[in-house]
């Protein structure tokens, strides 16, 4: 008996998968692994995972514009490191070409920010304390960018300590965040301040599901 259907599914998923592509982010110990991300993102705009990997922790020292996106899944399974030298981040913060977040989405269309359930990876470490401790407030950056977005995700996501604004999804349509975790709970007596978790203004149809926030 011959199944010509099941033949011609089987084909059509083989296909996919085929085309599917996976970009794994290179990882230099004691250097910015921003240069790295951005000369291989060119090649994996559509059609791909980019992804973080487990066991590593990226230095991503500088900050990070994606290019326009089509069925790309940002996969974080290892963690990331940002500066911890305040002076540095603010001289990066006030240059004129910094987009105001150090992660930015710049459009796309079915765009999933997926972190780690494993709870020792895929944290993201801004090293607020430090400024929370200073009462600094000027040239602070926020987090991640989630830009004109037509489709997305955020998942699973773990931030330590931000220094502002954790997410923003302002301009963005039909997203679905969940499960999404904020550590931003002071050792000291100093407030974290303005550390928001992920407002959604200018969002049409918005759905936000169990975000935990330690403030």
């Amino acid at each position: 008996m011959r199944y010509p259907g099941l033949l011609i599914i089987i084909s059509v998923l083989f296909q996919l998968a085929a085309a599917w592509k996976t970009f794994v982010v290179p990882h230099t110990p004691g250097q910015d692994d921003t240069p790295a991300l951005l000369s291989g993102l060119a090649n994996y705009t559509s059609d791909s995972t980019i992804l973080f990997e487990k066991g590593k922790t990226y230095n991503i020292l500088t900050p990070v514009t994606f290019p326009t996106l089509t069925n790309v899944e940002v996969r974080i399974e290892g963690n990331i490191t940002l500066p911890d030298d305040m002076p540095t981040v603010q001289a990066i913060v006030a240059s004129s070409d910094f987009s105001g977040h150090w992660f930015f989405f710049n459009g796309g269309t079915n765009v999933t920010l997926r972190g780690s359930k494993d709870p020792k990876w895929g944290w993201v470490d801004a090293h607020g304390q430090s400024w929370w401790d200073a009462q600094e407030q000027n040239n602070r950056p926020h987090g991640w960018r989630f830009n004109k977005i037509d489709g997305g995700v955020i998942t699973d996501m773990k931030l330590w300590k931000p220094i502002a604004w954790s997410f923003s999804t302002s301009g963005s349509n039909n997203l679905h965040a969940y499960n999404n975790r904020i550590f931003a709970m002071s050792n000291s007596n100093s407030f974290p301040f303005n550390t928001d978790g992920m407002p959604a203004m200018h969002v049409s149809l918005f759905a936000q599901t169990h975000i935990e926030a330690f403030i």
